[in-house]
C-alpha cells in the first residue's frame, strides 16, 4: 500500500501477509475507468478508488459495511483511522499527498523524506544558506518512501528541490534572540545612549544633523547628532623618501641659477 490514505494502516497486509481485518458482506460491483484502486474485495474488485477531478478530489467506497470493522466482527478493522484519513485527503491534508517533499534538521543532519506514487524519485537539488548547491540521492527506507540525509555544516535556511517539489528547513535556533523582539524602541538602547551622553533620534522626525565635537562637550541636541572626535592617535612608524637624489638637486639648481644670471646679463 504506497498511497497515504492506506499506508500503514493497522493490520494492514504486506508482500508475505494478508490483512487481518474482518470481512464486508456486501460489494457494488463497478468497473474503474480513472484513478487510483487503494483496496479491493475477491477477485480484484475495487473497493475503495481515489481520483483527481482538476482541482477537486474523488472518493468511492463500494461498500456500506464498514461499520462492521467498527464493530469487531471477524477481529474489525481500522474503520475510524481510515475514514479520518479519506476525509482529510478530501481536504488536501499536506501529510496525505501522495507526491511529498519534506525536511528537517536533527542535530547536525539534514533529513530529507520523499513520498512518491512512481518508482523512484530523481536526485534532490539542496541549497545551503550560504548559496551552496549540491545533490542528495534517496534510498527508499518504506513501500513508497524515499530519505537519505547531509550533513547540515551551516547555520540558516536551506532550500530543497525535487522535481517540481520545493521546500525548506531551518538549521539553528528557531527564535534567536536579535529576532525575538523586532520593535523599534528606545528601552533597549536608551541607557547606554544615556550613560555616553549621546541620544536616539527617529528618522520619522526628519534626518539630524551630524557634528563633530571635541570631548567633553555636549552629544546632542536640537535637531542634531555628535560623534565625539577623541583625536587619539598612535604613530607606529615613519618613513621619508627623497623626491630627488642630492647630486640631481644640485645640478638643477646650478642650472636654473646659470640660466638666471644669462636671462640678466642680457
Amino acid at each position: 500500500m504506497r498511497h497515504p490514505v492506506t499506508a500503514g494502516l493497522p493490520g494492514a497486509n504486506s508482500a508475505e501477509t494478508e490483512p487481518s481485518w474482518g470481512r464486508w458482506f456486501r460489494l457494488v460491483r463497478a468497473a474503474v475507468m480513472k484513478g487510483n484502486t487503494l483496496m479491493s474485495g475477491p477477485q480484484d474488485a475495487p473497493l475503495l478508488v481515489l481520483d483527481r477531478i482538476e482541482k477537486g478530489r474523488v472518493a468511492l467506497m463500494l461498500s456500506d459495511q464498514a461499520w462492521l470493522w467498527t464493530r469487531g466482527f471477524e477481529g474489525g478493522g481500522p474503520q475510524a483511522e481510515l475514514l479520518r484519513r479519506l476525509a482529510h485527503w478530501l481536504m488536501r491534508e499536506p501529510d496525505l499527498e501522495e507526491e511529498r517533499l519534506t525536511a528537517e534538521v536533527r542535530g547536525d543532519r539534514l533529513m530529507v523524506v520523499r513520498r512518491t506514487m512512481g518508482d523512484r524519485p530523481p536526485e534532490v537539488e539542496i541549497t545551503a544558506p550560504a548559496g551552496g548547491t549540491q545533490t542528495l540521492t534517496l534510498n527508499e527506507s518504506q513501500q513508497g518512501v524515499f530519505s537519505g540525509s547531509v550533513q547540515a555544516t551551516e547555520m540558516g535556511l536551506y532550500r530543497l528541490k525535487n522535481g517540481d517539489l520545493t521546500t525548506a528547513a531551518a538549521a539553528g535556533p528557531l527564535n534567536p534572540k536579535e529576532f525575538s523582539d523586532v520593535r523599534a524602541t528606545p528601552e533597549i538602547l536608551g541607557p547606554a545612549a544615556k550613560a555616553s551622553g549621546g541620544s536616539i533620534s527617529w528618522l520619522a522626525d526628519g534626518l539630524p544633523e551630524v557634528r563633530r565635537p571635541r570631548t567633553g562637550r555636549a552629544m546632542q541636541g536640537d535637531g542634531w547628532i555628535g560623534l565625539r572626535a577623541n583625536e587619539r592617535f598612535a604613530v607606529k612608524s615613519a618613513s621619508q623618501t627623497p623626491l630627488f637624489h642630492p647630486a640631481i638637486a644640485v645640478i638643477a639648481m646650478v642650472g636654473l641659477l646659470f640660466m638666471a644670471w644669462r636671462a640678466e646679463g642680457r
